[in-house]
């Protein structure tokens, strides 16, 4: 087999894939939505600031990615949401935290409502916030960076330094 074809072939086999995972995140439901649910994707943001990072982070114990102390970091396509009725749905977000300038890692978790900027679901954004708080925010028109996200103000840089709280070591002082 002429080794054009070959690669054809292998182009031709990215994207049915592709088009597969891209139809799990349509939020229709469909065979790869579990009934009751809808996917859709999800970005995490950190509004920590220098110093610290996520190098893990999961939306109801999938995988979501992981992010430096300040900005958009990674996401996943796609994650399944649970309707709830008319109740208000509620994820539960685990994340650990790593200082590499002071050798300190540790583990969060939290449940939270999902915020909803319409009456539906839209790409989801974790936003972690300082003191090691979180909100889930939910918008089909808007991105975290716009300047009309309903959700946390986006963390443009210049980052500020991390700031410890009372039961985690300090900052290392600066030489000068």
């Amino acid at each position: 087999m002429p080794i054009f074809f070959k690669n054809y072939l292998r182009q031709v086999a990215l994207c049915v894939v592709a088009a597969l995972a891209l139809a799990g995140c349509a939020g229709n439901g469909g065979d790869l939505s579990p009934a009751g649910s809808t996917a859709t994707t999800v970005t995490i943001v950190s509004h920590y600031g220098r110093g610290i990072g996520i190098p893990e982070a999961y939306l109801d114990g999938g995988y979501v990615g992981s992010v430096g102390g300040w900005g958009q970091g990674g996401g996943n396509c796609c994650v399944s949401l649970r309707s709830t009725g008319n109740q208000p749905m509620m994820v539960t977000v685990k994340w650990k935290t790593y200082r590499s300038n002071v050798d300190e890692e540790r583990w969060h978790e939290e449940t939270v409502p999902v915020h909803f900027a319409e009456n539906k679901v839209g790409s989801l954004a974790v936003h972690f916030l300082p003191g090691h708080k979180v909100e889930v925010w939910s918008s089909a028109k808007y991105y975290p960076s716009s300047t009309v996200y309903p959700g946390p103000k986006y963390p443009y840089k210049p980052a500020p330094e991390y700031a410890p709280l009372a039961d985690e070591k300090p900052n290392p002082t600066k030489v000068k």
